[in-house]
């Protein structure tokens, strides 16, 4: 038994479909856009999708800038921490690169580099 849907029928499934897995974002509109789709076609409900994304953009802007601020706020306390001031990242770079460079041996660089760098954090704070 095959079943024959025509194009209407495929894009109301499919939608109904969608509805079901997209519910948890879209709970308070989820019969709406069944509604709609069901009454006015496709194209009505791609207006009021396109329509009712406008508070959603609103929503991710927000996010956005408290990402953008929260991230501006890390890189100031990342750029104030005593390591990145010249005199002792200098000093740093340089000891950690000819260990890299003698030792042959990342692992055993990156073991002698951070007790260093640690110890010099809490001399100098």
């Amino acid at each position: 038994m095959k079943l024959n849907f025509d194009r209407s029928a495929r894009i109301k499934i499919l939608l109904i479909v969608a509805v079901v897995l997209m519910a948890p974002w879209f709970a308070p509109f989820a019969m709406d856009f069944i509604i709609l789709a069901d009454f006015m076609g496709f194209e009505a409900l791609l207006i009021f999708l396109f329509a009712s994304s406008r508070s959603g953009m609103t929503v991710l802007r927000g996010h956005l800038a408290e990402f953008r601020s929260s991230a501006a706020a890390t890189f100031s306390l990342v750029v104030a921490l005593p390591l990145f001031s010249p005199r002792v990242y200098v000093t740093h770079a340089t000891a950690s690169t000819l260990l890299a460079v003698f030792a042959c041996s990342v692992l055993l660089a990156c073991a002698v580099w951070v007790p260093a760098m640690m110890m010099s954090m809490r001399v100098l704070s």
